[in-house]
């Protein structure tokens, strides 16, 4: 796979005076002595898992409020299903087309001319919405994806 950025979108409406930041890191799933790890990603190989994590800290003295990071799932990966978490309260809606989120009961496909529920794999991107996050606080929102 080629090294590449890893866009991420960061909104966030928040009181006064908070100062947040948003570092992103890529790990891919190795086995090491029979066992899963996970390890800085670099050269990965198709039918690799790659996790993505966000780690947001709200360097400020006020809680903010209502952060909105929004990951594209990169190209030739695909979302695995479930995989999408945040360490603390939060909303995680789905994308087929990177402009449109919703819950995954109520995005569609068309095939063969019938309608039917998106394929996790189909995702294009994945939103969060953390509520809050405390002054001097840190949070995490991430989610994997296999190398097709």
């Amino acid at each position: 796979m080629k090294k590449g950025f890893l866009s991420v979108l960061l909104i966030f409406t928040l009181s006064a005076y908070a100062n947040v930041e948003i570092k992103s890191e890529s790990f891919q799933e190795k086995i090491i002595n029979k066992q899963n790890t996970w390890v800085k990603a670099a050269r990965v190989i198709p039918g690799t898992k790659v996790r993505y994590i966000n780690t947001i800290s709200n360097n400020g003295a006020d809680t903010a409020e209502n952060l909105v990071i929004t990951n594209p799932v990169p190209n030739h990966m695909r979302y695995v299903e479930g995989s999408a978490k945040c360490s603390g309260a939060c909303i995680i809606t789905y994308s087929l087309n990177g402009k449109f989120f919703d819950m995954p009961a109520k995005l569609f496909m068309i095939e063969n001319g019938q309608k039917r529920v998106a394929k996790a794999t189909e995702y294009k991107a994945i939103r969060w919405v953390v509520q809050t996050l405390g002054a001097k606080q840190n949070s995490s929102v991430q989610f994997d994806a296999t190398l097709e």
